[in-house]
């Protein structure tokens, strides 16, 4: 079987491939949320159930009693000795928030005018469901494909708050692989060869209660001290990195088809995103704690520590009894050459599905992903997926119905083509 007869079939059973997108957004796999880990669990069930229907070997794997489930399916294919390629997604999705300014149910799963429509669309449920779609296909046609190695099928629980059950289970060495390809959404000719790493930080500052009405004179408050160390930390902008070498036609690539000079300094320097501000207990009590959560990417070329170093320091200087600690494992700016196996196939995949006119190469990320686990234990990894960029993580997400097959037939073209070539 030829990749245009498997690419044929993808079309013809589409029907297939959207359901199983939309019967993922109607499990509101919210993160965080009350219900999470109930409606995590269902996702993992839903996913098990179909291929383990297709004859895929599933393990479920948790941390602890409570923790959640890690779902990773394997496909024998042919049973050739070959290398090991692995899908992953994750199964989370951020919060609709205020339903009001939706203008369709988030939880729908409807498909209006060649949309499917809903939280997750794009972010990435359609990308897990194409991926997943495509497994079974390559499971059921392995022999006429003639496949080598094995496939791996892992449905990330966390990774909207910083995929660490994946991390753990490969740091386990429980999930092994040669290359790796993640459905996160991308643009249609650019895949995410890698990405900058992952800071979040926690800055708790202590203050001194008082009643209110006497302030400034009586009692210290947390949250005037955290609004000094908010714009303290305004200085990590400040910052520029020296990228290694090897990136720089990565890095050329991203700066074109970013466009904007001052979004390619992103690129360069750390981003800084004060995103949580909590303290006091009433109007009328001076606060004698405020915690700040703040999210910060790490530019190529310089070490995550290095930033929460500098960091502790501009705190200090305005709250020298504050206390800043990394929220998330530890992580430094990562990528996969564009040499790479996994990365030539996914370029010439995207070549032979949607042609030529448009020049295709890969490109960096400016956020974070799973990615980082992967390449972290010398997995190859690149994004690609289907998505609205303007409508992730805000409201009426969606993505059209022919970017989740043409990205479906660019898994098939990629995976082919990487385990029939060793």
């Amino acid at each position: 079987m030829s990749t245009r007869m498997i690419r044929q079939l993808i079309r013809s059973r589409q029907q297939e491939l959207v359901e199983l997108a939309a019967s993922f957004i109607r499990i509101p796999s919210e993160n965080p949320a009350p219900e999470f880990n109930k409606r995590s669990a269902e996702m993992g069930r839903h996913i098990s159930r179909y291929l383990a229907g297709k004859g895929f070997l599933i393990t479920e794997h948790r941390r602890s009693e409570n923790a959640l489930v890690t779902v990773v399916c394997d496909a024998p294919l042919t049973r050739i000795p070959g290398p090991r390629l692995l899908f992953c997604g994750h199964t989370d999705v951020v919060p609709a928030g205020d339903r009001s300014h939706w203008t369709f149910d988030p939880f729908s799963g409807e498909v209006r005018a060649g949309m499917l429509l809903g939280r997750g669309a794009s972010d990435m449920k359609g990308g897990l469901a194409a991926l997943i779609f495509v497994a079974g296909l390559l499971q059921e046609f392995a022999p006429t494909l003639n496949l080598k190695g094995s496939l791996g099928v892992i449905a990330s629980p966390d990774e909207e708050t910083g995929g660490i059950e994946v991390a753990s289970l490969l740091d386990q060495g429980l999930i092994k692989g040669d290359a790796c390809l993640i459905g996160e959404p991308t643009d249609p000719h650019h895949p995410n060869a890698g990405e900058k790493a992952e800071a979040w930080m926690q800055v708790i500052i202590p203050g001194q209660t008082g009643h209110g009405s006497l302030q400034p004179l009586y009692g210290i408050s947390a949250v005037r001290r955290g609004a000094a160390a908010v714009e303290a930390l305004t200085k990590l902008l400040e910052l520029k990195a020296t990228p290694p070498a090897e990136l720089g036609q990565l890095l050329y690539n991203t700066e074109w088809i970013l466009g904007n000079p001052l979004l390619s300094q992103l690129l360069y320097r750390p981003s800084y995103n004060p995103g949580v501000i909590q303290g006091g207990t009433n109007v009328n009590v001076v606060a004698d704690k405020c915690i700040i959560k703040v999210d910060t990417r790490v530019p190529f070329g310089m070490k995550t520590e290095f930033v929460l170093d500098v960091a502790r320091n501009l705190v200090c200087a305005v709250a020298p009894d504050a206390v800043v600690e990394p929220m998330v494992s530890c992580t430094n700016p990562n990528w996969t050459l564009e040499n790479r196996p996994i990365v030539r196939e996914i370029e010439l995949g995207i070549q032979r599905v949607l042609g030529k006119e448009e020049p295709v190469f890969s490109v960096l990320l400016l956020s974070s992903s799973d990615a980082s686990h992967f390449r972290r234990h010398g997995i190859d990894t690149v994004l690609y997926g289907p998505g609205l960029e303007h409508t992730i993580h805000g409201y009426d997400e969606r993505v059209s119905v022919e970017n989740l097959v043409e990205s479906a037939e660019i898994y098939a073209e990629t995976a082919v083509k990487y385990l029939r070539s060793f």
